[in-house]
């Protein structure tokens, strides 16, 4: 009667940089020998008919290889990759223990992070650009434009601008005609009119209706 008893054949420590691809051989494997899977840390599961992230974890069904892309020190510890034998007696198991070195910072946190720079300067500029221009605009403001309730409007008269200066009129000669010369007549003595005389002889030229 077989037995299905794992028998630890190889155990290796290999240590990788963060961020880069770990490849890991399948040590129990052999040519009277047929992968099976892969256990990592007596939890996770990787091989033919188990969920698994395959953009994280790739392997060969064939030879059992193994490929972690963009390790970091999170996933450090114990591989095992268990084969059986071919007439099925006893599987074997090939154990690595991966060691991740190095900060788990990589290119793709390098692009995000410059990212999140730029967009912090950008809008750092668009703020100052505000902030001028509110600045101007407040210069400016009441030059030209008055505002509705800064209108004076009282019985009448003409609305105008605060900032519009008042005319001052400046005295002239008048062309409207004297009251003093309309009580006492005309200084011009020439043009002086006894009009009572006037009359007098008006009367005396005139002749009598009885002589007519």
């Amino acid at each position: 009667m077989a037995t299905n008893i794992a028998v630890l054949k190889d155990s290796i420590v290999k240590e990788v940089p963060a961020g880069s691809t770990a490849v890991l051989n399948c040590n129990s494997n052999d040519y009277s020998h047929n992968f099976m899977f892969w256990l990592v840390n007596k939890t996770k599961v990787i091989g033919p008919d188990n969920d698994f992230d395959e953009r994280k974890y790739k392997y060969e069904v064939l030879s059992g290889k193994l490929r972690i892309n963009n390790v970091s020190p999170s996933e450090s510890g114990q591989y095992v990759c268990l084969s059986k034998h071919l007439d099925g007696s006893k599987i074997s198991a090939g154990e690595v223990e991966m060691i991740v070195k190095g900060s788990s910072f990589t290119a793709i946190d390098a692009v995000k992070l410059v990212a999140i720079v730029v967009s912090i300067i950008v809008l750092i500029g668009c703020a100052v650009i505000y902030y001028r221009l509110r600045k101007q605009w407040r210069k400016y403001d009441g030059r030209t434009v008055v505002p509705v309730d800064d209108v004076e409007e009282e019985d009448g008269d003409e609305i105008y601008n605060r900032t519009t200066k008042a005319i001052t009129p400046v005295p002239g000669p008048s062309r409207n005609v004297s009251s003093e010369h309309l009580l006492y007549g005309i200084d011009n003595q020439g043009l002086d009119t006894d009009f009572n005389s006037v009359f007098e002889n008006i009367q005396i030229k005139t002749p009598s209706p009885s002589l007519i």
